[in-house]
């Protein structure tokens, strides 16, 4: 009975700081009403982060002293916690993924280069940062799927933040034409196809030369659309207004 109460006092006590530290970042944010979005964004990553530090240490002390009601369990954590041999198990541990990932989550959260709300690339992934857990980053993508990067991963590889000077979205759609004296035309044909997608007047488009085979060319349609753009529709109304266009002039492929 006194295990049970206690758990309920600690999970109550989870409960109120997780809601007054939220109220008070949010009362906090009305009082400054930071017109800069990116200051915002910082602010929200560096406590977000560390509230789930400051939760998570908090159960930790709940079910430790609910484990330490009971004689065998409590036996064992003094036993392991007074062993000199404990150092040697946390210096391990924090070279290993779980505590690594959470010294990389710190490193993130304070020299923050990314923050919520950024669209970054990482290796073969281009999506928004939605969330900096203890131990991942989750990403939305382009194509809506979720993404979960270890935080060791995003502290040790090169990560192209897109919002930071161009928050455009790109989209590429690669198109095989004809190798012949109408390349010139083909790139032409390709621009104006693309530049008459609906909202084509908000992209910034070129159209480059690929690899080039035997017999064929490779069209780079390159557009930068804006931050709300859906990039897989905007990639798919460019590749349908610019293969008709190709078609009718005789320029794909046989």
């Amino acid at each position: 009975m006194r295990a049970i109460l206690t758990g309920l006092v600690w999970l109550a006590v989870v409960i109120v700081v997780r809601t007054f530290l939220n109220s008070a970042f949010n009362r906090y944010e009305r009082r400054l009403a930071e017109s800069d979005p990116a200051v915002a964004a910082r602010r929200r990553t560096t406590f977000g982060f560390l509230l789930r530090v400051v939760v998570a240490l908090v159960v930790f002390i709940g079910v430790w002293s609910v484990l330490s009601i009971f004689p065998a369990t409590s036996q064992v954590a003094s036993a392991f916690l007074g062993s000199a041999a404990v150092l040697a198990v946390i210096a391990g541990l924090a070279l290993s993924t779980p505590l690594g990932n959470l010294g990389s989550g710190v490193l993130l959260a304070f020299t923050q280069p990314v923050r919520l709300g950024d669209r970054i690339t990482i290796e073969d992934f281009t999506g928004v940062v939605d969330e900096i857990s203890l131990s991942y980053t989750a990403l939305t993508t382009d194509e809506g799927r979720r993404i979960f990067v270890p935080n060791t991963k995003m502290v040790s590889t090169v990560i192209v933040n897109r919002s930071v000077d161009d928050p455009r979205r790109l989209v590429i759609v690669d198109v095989p034409v004809r190798l012949g004296p109408s390349l010139g035309e083909a790139r032409r044909l390709a621009m104006e196809a693309a530049s008459n997608v609906p909202q084509g007047d908000e992209l910034a488009i070129y159209v480059q030369i690929g690899d080039i085979s035997e017999k064929t060319a490779l069209l780079h349609v390159v557009a930068y659309a804006p931050f709300s753009a859906d990039v897989p529709h905007v990639a798919s109304e460019i590749r349908e207004k610019t293969v008709s266009a190709l078609a009718t002039a005789n320029l794909l492929p046989a």
